[in-house]
């Protein structure tokens, strides 16, 4: 358990310290009310003490000498005018003029007790602004306004009870008075600006509660800030481990599809197929044409001789006479030229179909290699793309968590929290 006299070993043993030492303050501050106030209502006894300055008798005697009462030796001198003005009087008058030294007695020791603590706050302050420092990071994604209206708060109102107590001698400016709560209520009832020492001590009071509230708040408001880095920092780290498990997905499957080496080769070797496709289709088309060509020369030569061998037998039907001799019109001739040219463009079919589905065959299985191979290189090129874009997120996230983890290891890490407890005992005497 830490007790603030040596370096803390983690940021919630600063955290319990500083609500261990708030209750303690409090405890101090009831026990100094209830002492101040006697154990009455506050705003009794206050008017009880107006009631005091205000008796006829007295303020008749003093009152050229005393306009108003906002300080101990005004209060002093109060009373010393009173007891050279003295007459013997009654029973209710010795009564105030033991009240009036009671008051003066409380007034210097609350004002003694109240600088102590005042003294111990600003100690408590200062461990505060040490160990629950915020800090920003660069995207401005926490709301820190709280911390700075908080330190103002803190410190102007620290300031002002310094400055209250330091004036409880001379007199009090009343315009470091709260204009609310309880001290508001006290210059409502009583009669605060001729006698604004009745106000000292219930504005003191208000601002120390105040003090210990704001302290209270900053350093709950710390350790939800403090939780809100834990919290943005896992998300974080498990966003940088999801994020490379991908990249490396991407990365593995790339270098299975390709290497660098090799990415060349194929991208000059698609080039080839595709320039080897373009020939086999040239070749296949002018294929194609004569095969056509012949298909017709078939066609046509089939019918010349079908119409040669109908001419032939025609002529034997008509004159069966000139069976055996020599054919005048050399039709039988004419029919075995077109019998072996037609055989021959039969064959010549043969090959050219034969050649065409070789061709086609051949260029399908390069169509084919090269359609793999395209699909590989756009798959290589979108691999790279994603790799690349995926690179730029794993730095960005990775800057993300460096960030956060100097922000989280300022607070908690026992060297800094050493660092910070060496540079607040150099600073508590001179803070203020």
């Amino acid at each position: 358990m830490w007790r603030g006299d040596e370096p803390p070993l983690s940021i919630q043993g600063v955290y319990q310290y500083i609500d261990r030492t708030i209750k303690q303050y409090k405890s101090r501050l009831g026990k100094i009310e209830k002492s101040f106030f006697g154990g009455v209502d506050s705003i009794q006894y206050l008017l009880h003490i107006e009631e005091i300055f205000k008796s006829r008798m007295r303020i008749r005697r003093i009152k050229a000498q005393t306009p108003k009462i906002g300080g101990l030796q005004e209060l002093n001198l109060f009373v010393r005018s009173c007891s050279e003005a003295q007459r013997p009087g009654g029973v209710r008058e010795t009564g105030f003029a033991k009240d009036l030294k009671m008051f003066i007695s409380s007034f210097e020791k609350c004002v003694s007790l109240l600088s102590e603590i005042l003294h111990d706050t600003r100690d408590l302050y200062t461990t505060l602004r040490t160990f629950c420092q915020n800090y920003q990071s660069l995207e401005g994604e926490f709301d820190l306004r709280w911390a700075r209206v908080m330190d103002l708060e803190l410190k102007g109102t620290l300031n002002a009870i310094g400055d209250l107590l330091t004036g409880s001698g001379v007199g009090v400016n009343p315009k470091l008075f709260s204009a609310d709560n309880f001290s508001l209520e006290v210059a409502e009832t009583c009669d605060t600006k001729r006698f604004p020492i009745l106000r000292l001590f219930p504005d003191l009071f208000q601002k120390f509660h105040f003090v210990f509230y704001l302290v209270a708040r900053w350093r709950a408001n710390d350790q939800m800030y403090l939780e809100d880095v834990r919290v943005k920092l896992t998300k974080a780290k498990r966003m940088q481990r999801l994020t490379q498990e991908e990249y490396d997905a991407l990365d593995t499957e790339h270098a299975s599809i390709l290497g660098g080496i090799v990415e060349k080769r194929i991208r000059v070797k698609c080039r080839e197929l595709k320039e080897t496709i373009k020939l086999l289709s040239i070749e296949a088309t002018k294929l194609t044409n004569t095969h056509k060509k012949t298909m017709t020369d078939l066609a046509t030569t089939e019918r010349e001789l079908q119409e040669r061998k109908s001419t032939l037998s025609s002529n034997e039907d008509v004159d069966s006479s000139s069976r055996g001799r020599i054919d005048p019109l050399g039709v039988r001739h004419d029919i075995e030229v077109l019998t072996r040219r037609l055989n021959s463009l039969r064959k010549s079919v043969k090959h050219l179909e034969k050649d065409l589905g070789s061709k086609a065959g051949e260029r399908n299985a390069l169509e084919e290699a090269y359609e793999g191979m395209r699909k590989s290189l756009s798959r290589s090129n979108q691999l790279a793309y994603e790799r690349s874009e995926l690179a730029k997120d794993i730095a960005v996230i990775n800057e993300k968590v460096r960030e956060l983890e100097t922000i989280f290891y300022k607070k908690t890490d026992k060297h800094n929290l050493a660092r910070g407890y060496e540079s607040m005992v150099g600073t508590w005497e001179g803070e203020f």
